[in-house]
């Protein structure tokens, strides 16, 4: 009832646009078909040797981009429902992938996944993932804070990042299909490093699913 209520004072409006829409949380159909694009990432030669393939969900800009923000840097799950919604249109890519499969969210460092109090890429993919039975499991850990890398080229981002991440304790990665999850792709040196840990654990292929990327 409050719902209704809330609904009829403030009519639920576009994220992106403000155009009104049926349900809080959701995008116009317009927006939605510009801004929800999937669509295969290009990687690039140190990619190809650990990464089977990248798709991204959504262009990073316009309301994609300050919902992820607010996320991150405000820590609104009010901006969750309609990040949700850019999910519906993978599961033809997530219907192609090999079973059994492993989702694992791209590790915090533990810093500051407790001053952020979640890890935004599991909050974003794991209610998805589970829907379609796929389990979420942290096989990987941040062993130490990396710096600021979107000043940096493609070569110091890999540099710094070499070593950042391990196999958790216990965790078995042999022989696995692994489906790695993270919000934004820009080089792609942090799903490099993930999928290269992965893969000298043993894991047989490595996929990995961002909600949004600035590449076409």
């Amino acid at each position: 009832m409050l719902s209704i209520i809330m609904d009829f004072i403030f009519p639920p409006r576009c994220p992106n646009c403000s155009a009104y829409v049926e349900r809080r949380g959701t995008f116009c159909a317009p927006c939605m078909r510009r801004l929800s694009t999937v669509h295969a990432l290009a990687r690039a030669a140190e990619m190809m040797a650990y990464l089977d393939g990248i798709w991204a969900f959504a262009h990073y800009r316009e309301a994609v981009r300050d919902l992820l923000r607010a996320l991150k840097y405000q820590k609104q799950r009010s901006a969750l429902p309609a990040l949700h919604t850019l999910l519906v249109a993978g599961e033809d890519v997530l219907d192609d992938l090999p079973r059994p499969l492993v989702a694992v969210p791209v590790p915090l460092a533990p810093k500051r996944q407790r001053k952020r109090g979640f890890n935004q890429a599991e909050k974003i993919f794991a209610p998805w993932l589970r829907m379609h039975e796929i389990s979420v499991a942290p096989l990987l850990v941040r062993t130490r804070e990396t710096a600021p890398l979107y000043e940096h080229t493609r070569t110091e981002r890999q540099r710094e990042l070499r070593g950042a991440f391990a196999l958790a304790a216990d965790a078995d990665a042999a022989g696995r299909d692994i489906l790695l999850v993270d919000d934004i792709m820009t080089s792609g040196a942090t799903l490099t490093e993930c999928a290269r840990t992965l893969k000298r654990a043993g894991a047989r292929r490595v996929y990995a699913f961002v909600l949004a990327s600035e590449h076409l």
